[in-house]
């Protein structure tokens, strides 16, 4: 069993996110995605992450955390859910 994120994690990224940037975070059902988060600024998504199986919230936020980190100090966007969606629609 894993063990989950410590509850007093500081998700710095997200933090920063949301103080400096007009942004949102959503977390929840983008179908026919069941479960997915997003940070994004307006219509411009930074990072938008599909959740894994037996992932927990914690673990998606963290991922979140770190992805949206990675994609404010590389000017870049992370996009799990797009290609996850394409996958879908092809089968």
């Amino acid at each position: 069993m894993k063990k989950p994120p410590s509850p007093l994690a500081s998700f710095e990224n997200i933090q920063a996110f949301l103080d400096d940037s007009r942004g949102q975070i959503t977390i929840g059902e983008i179908p026919p995605i069941r479960s997915a988060a997003l940070a994004a600024e307006g219509k411009k998504v930074r990072v938008a992450l599909v959740r894994r199986d037996k992932e927990t919230v914690a673990e998606l936020l963290l991922r979140l955390d770190t992805s949206l980190g990675k994609s404010i100090a590389e000017n870049t966007h992370v996009d799990e859910v797009l290609p996850e969606i394409q996958r879908r629609r092809s089968r």
